[in-house]
């Protein structure tokens, strides 16, 4: 089409939408609309640069989806520079916004029409029809076409435009349907409009001011940043004195060098490899993560979901990485037990209150850093085409509800609306379930049988629970992306963050304990150590694989398949865990035990409770930053995991230096327990650091370094 023709109509438009401009919010905002139009006639720079950041057709890949969700050209947009005014500024900014669009069948539609629209209808009902869209993503409002906006739709989807910025949503929509309708209306297609006025952004529109949230957040980091430059002064200054309590927590140097201090020996019996356990499951989750953010992210082969991933077998962990936190489930009923009667062999009695009180500050005051952060500076700290659906959320959630989270119970009170983070629902069941956990300990310290008598029955109770909830409901077997039509409840509220549901694992934990604890033990031959590594391995594999009869293309949902599914694998995965860490301690690991039991995960495993806390906010930033439709595969998934893994550290350090590691030592000091061991202390005296370091190699050795290494692990 030439600039002429363009121009005429351009005119011609306006002047028949004549009565929708003089609409729009104000004066301002129609003088530039059709400044707008005028200037794509005349082909003006600025106006040209406003119409090509916008959504335009046809994207490649209609079956695939790809039209489906179009960002645009984010910064292309907000460059734009409107035409000048008398004062020779611009009158006004590009103006970016997502619109909902409804896609209607026309009676005027032709051959080469309908063969379009039947594409974008396949594509449009085959990829939202059999996934799970609600449990999988926790507080990402995931980029997908909302229902409802526009009724009678047959096909929806969310496209960019770019607006003056002198208008609200009802000028923003003129531009769009003047854009849009130099496409579709030679496709005979009607197409229905709706802003999505919280999606809009434009140059210095305020969203990044810093308020006073956001200012307090920036003054309390900074104050802890100097404690602990104040504290490594002193302590390297006066590296003999006893520095106080206050000032030592936050040293630097003394809190690196306990992170870092490595055993010279390992003594037999020492639980060691739940340190390699733990980090091997931080990493399941967060790979989990990684997957679950990105799958429903615009990509330009979003189809390939439902003809590909869906279905594919090695698939099998990531769909079913709930097994992974039922993993720290069971970690934390062993070590709350097994610490507990360990204490009681050494003459030191139980106090229910001391030990809530000290899980619930261990927990609290790292999480509540974090909460702090997510709602006042964390919205603040950037502006993109998803920053609406995947930041603003945390933001909102964490100013409205923060309170819930750190008394709780966001898990009984409306979880997808009030859970600030996405995974702390872990930390909601995990607190809970300590609490309670004392009507198991006292009877397991006084009346042993009566008390393993009653860690059966409840774990019976908890698989009975998981049993019926999903039978009567018709639920999922577990957290998978398929959910069944027949299904009647929400899986998340009745199974997933149901402690009743979850606690079958963290009993399995407790009853270990009491095995190691009194050094219940076995004598096996080899033939029966190797057969009982291999039935467990085969056990677990098992687990984990038998999610795939679920996703397969044939699948019939059975109600009772899936209650006998729901009520035994979680049982049956620490029933496997437990003969991996007895078989470690006892010494029937071989080259498992060399490998989780390695020195170097040591520190990974103390920083794994802050990498926990911090993981899925860098994570969602990360994807908040996407511009443009990419491209999903298993390679970028696995390559972005390791980007997270070390775009973390930064994070994850200072949460741990600031305020988890001097938090532990203050609470310690507060309850009377022993401190960690510090490493030796640069006196210059050689003999005294050679008696220093054979103390230390010592105390590497005895019951108490390891109690105090492995109260680290209740936290994640």
């Amino acid at each position: 089409m030439k600039p002429k023709d363009v121009l005429i109509f351009c005119l011609l438009f306006a002047v028949f939408n004549f009565e929708t401009v003089i609409g729009a919010p104000s004066a301002q905002c129609s003088a530039d609309i059709l400044a707008y139009q005028i200037g794509l006639g005349t082909s003006s720079p600025w106006a040209l640069k406003m119409f090509d950041s916008s959504s335009k057709l046809p994207p490649d890949g209609l079956l695939q989806g790809s039209f489906l969700f179009q960002l645009g050209n984010f910064d292309e947009c907000l460059s734009v520079k409107g035409p000048l005014n008398s004062e020779n500024e611009p009158r006004f900014t590009g103006k970016y916004c997502r619109v909902q669009l409804g896609f209607k069948p026309s009676k005027k539609m032709d051959a080469k029409s309908q063969m379009l629209f039947t594409q974008m209808k396949l594509a449009y009902d085959k990829i939202p029809s059999k996934i799970n869209l609600t449990e999988w993503t926790g507080l990402i409002n995931i980029p997908r076409p909302q229902v409802g906006l526009i009724p009678g739709a047959s096909i929806l989807a969310q496209w960019a435009v770019c607006a003056p910025s002198s208008c609200t949503a009802d000028g923003v929509k003129v531009v769009a349907d003047f854009n849009l309708q130099q496409f579709f209306s030679a496709l005979n297609l009607d197409v229905e409009t709706v802003v999505i006025e919280q999606s809009c952004h434009y140059e210095d529109d305020g969203k990044q001011d810093l308020d006073t949230g956001s200012w307090a957040f920036i003054i309390f980091f900074l104050v802890l940043t100097a404690c602990m430059a104040y504290a490594t002064i002193c302590d390297y200054v006066w590296p003999g004195e006893d520095l106080h309590i206050a000032v030592r927590s936050f040293s630097l140097r003394s809190n690196l060098r306990n992170l870092f201090a490595l055993p010279e020996t390992v003594a037999p019996g020492h639980l060691t490899c739940l340190h390699g356990i733990r980090v091997f499951s931080t990493w399941w989750i967060i790979l989990m993560h990684v997957y679950s953010s990105n799958l429903f992210l615009p990509h330009i082969n979003l189809g390939m979901l439902d003809d590909t991933y869906l279905y594919e077998w090695s698939m099998a962990p990531l769909y079913n990485g709930s097994l992974a936190v039922d993993t720290f489930f069971f970690l934390s009923g062993l070590l709350t037990v097994y610490m507990v009667l360990i204490d009681q062999k050494k003459g030191r009695s139980f106090n229910v209150f001391k030990y809530i009180i000290y899980r619930y500050l261990r927990l609290t005051l790292p999480m509540a850093v974090v909460i702090f952060f997510l709602s006042t500076l964390y919205e603040r700290m950037g502006a993109t085409p998803m920053w609406d659906l995947i930041i603003e959320p945390h933001t909102k959630i964490c100013a409205d509800y923060w309170w819930v989270s750190l008394l709780y119970f966001t898990n009984f009170y409306k979880p997808l609306e009030t859970t600030c983070m996405g995974q702390v629902w872990y930390l909601m069941v995990d607190m809970q379930l300590a609490v309670v956990a004392p009507i198991v300990i006292y009877p397991l310290l006084k009346w042993p049988k009566i008390g393993l008598g009653l860690v059966g029955a409840l774990t019976l109770g908890s698989m009975a629970v998981s049993f019926g909830l999903t039978f009567a409901y018709n639920l999922e077997w577990a957290l998978t992306l398929i959910v069944p039509a027949e299904a009647t409840g929400n899986f998340f509220e009745l199974i997933y963050t149901n402690p009743a549901a979850r606690a079958a694992p963290y009993l399995c934990g407790m009853a270990l304990a009491y095995m190691l604890a009194n050094k219940i033990t076995f004598k096996l031959p080899k033939w029966g150590v190797a057969l009982d590594w291999i039935f467990n391995t085969a056990g677990c594999l098992a687990i984990i694989y038998s999610i795939m009869i679920v996703h397969n293309r044939n699948f019939v949902y059975d109600n009772l398949e899936a209650a006998f599914y729901a009520g035994l694998h979680r049982f049956g995965w620490a029933v496997g865990l437990s003969w991996i860490v007895w078989a470690c301690v006892n010494g029937y690991g071989g080259p498992v035990d060399s490998i989780l039991s390695w020195k170097y995960f040591l520190p990974l495993s103390k920083l794994s409770y802050c990498a926990f806390l911090v993981h899925i906010d860098i994570m969602f930033y990360h994807t908040a930053l996407i511009r443009t439709n990419t491209y999903f595969s298993n390679f970028e998934i696995v390559f972005e995991f390791f980007g997270n893994l070390i775009m973390m550290i930064p994070a994850t350090m200072w949460l741990y230096l600031a305020v988890d590691a001097p938090c532990q030592t203050i609470i310690r000091a507060a309850f009377g327990k022993p401190n960690r061991t510090i490493a030796p202390k640069d006196t210059g005296d050689q003999n005294g650091m050679k008696h220093e370091e054979k103390e230390h190699e010592e105390a590497e050795t005895i019951p108490e370094k390891n109690s105090e290494e492995l109260e680290e692990i209740k936290s994640s």
